[in-house]
């Protein structure tokens, strides 16, 4: 549909390597290449905005930190954090982009970088080649809170309506992500127009832990501005995309036996999420 809407987004319908995709754990690949992800730097700022489509967070990486980067893992360059998306649902289990073995978590943060060895800023990177990384963690209700992640749901009362924003102070983005060197990765594409296939996805093997209050404080959030408050934001995802013969690697070791529920695969370990 959006290919039809704007010529700029003919790769959303056009594309063959579109993402989000559903992973199945059986016929993941095992690559014993695949390094362990590596972050330099911790903490960021910047704005958090209601753009209507989802919630956003612009990094500021001339302030007072220096940038976070990624390197290692799947990738050949380094990649500096620029923003972070999230995605979520009205109801529990509908809210992730990707889903695994045909199973949706109850949301997904999505933290963009662009390759800095290359390109200048996410502007420049987001229609090349090797442009993009973006690492995706899925958000799992529980009972207990990420203390990192309730910073951004705090600032979310702050934005309800659209072109809303709310500057973020500081935010420790390694403490935010679940404690893992378990992942699967796959060259795909950007989940939003103009669906660009510039992005290198490294999806985690352990959700972020929330509480029913921080997902009920996201869903809260308005696609449009004040005069609209009855059109919510929740079900900001794209529907899985045919995975047509791409290969989809992890650095899982699937012959170690019982270890792989110390490393709480996915497919192994069914009990993380929650019983509907």
């Amino acid at each position: 549909m959006w290919g039809s809407m704007n010529t700029e987004w003919y790769m959303c319908s056009k594309g063959k390597n579109q993402s989000p995709v559903n992973i199945e754990p059986r016929e993941l690949l095992f690559d014993p290449a695949l390094k362990h992800i590596e972050f330099q730097g911790e903490m960021i700022t910047g704005t958090v905005i209601n753009n209507g489509v989802d919630l956003t967070v612009d990094v500021n990486n001339t302030g007072q930190y220096k940038p976070v980067n990624i390197s290692l893992g799947p990738l050949s360059y380094t990649y500096t954090i620029a923003q972070i998306k999230l995605h979520f649902g009205f109801w529990d289990g509908q809210g992730s982009e990707h889903s695994v073995n045909g199973e949706f978590f109850d949301g997904e943060v999505h933290i963009i970088a662009y390759n800095s060895d290359v390109y200048s800023n996410l502007t420049h990177a987001h229609k090349s080649p090797r442009g993009v990384v973006i690492l995706a963690a899925f958000l799992q209700i529980g009972r207990r809170s990420d203390t990192e992640f309730s910073i951004i749901t705090e600032l979310s009362k702050l934005v309800l309506y659209k072109g809303q924003r709310a500057r973020l102070k500081s935010l420790d983005i390694i403490s935010m992500l679940p404690k893992t060197d378990n992942y699967i990765t796959y060259e795909g594409s950007f989940t939003q127009p103009g669906c660009y296939e510039t992005v290198t996805w490294i999806v985690l093997n352990r959700p972020i832990q929330i509480t029913t209050e921080q997902m009920a404080n996201l869903r809260e959030l308005r696609q449009r501005d004040i005069a609209y408050p009855q059109a919510f934001m929740a079900n900001n995802r794209r529907p899985v995309m045919p995975l047509n013969r791409r290969t989809l690697r992890t650095n899982i070791n699937f012959k170690k036996g019982c270890t792989m529920e110390q490393d709480m695969h996915y497919q192994y370990n069914s009990h993380l999420r929650v019983k509907k």
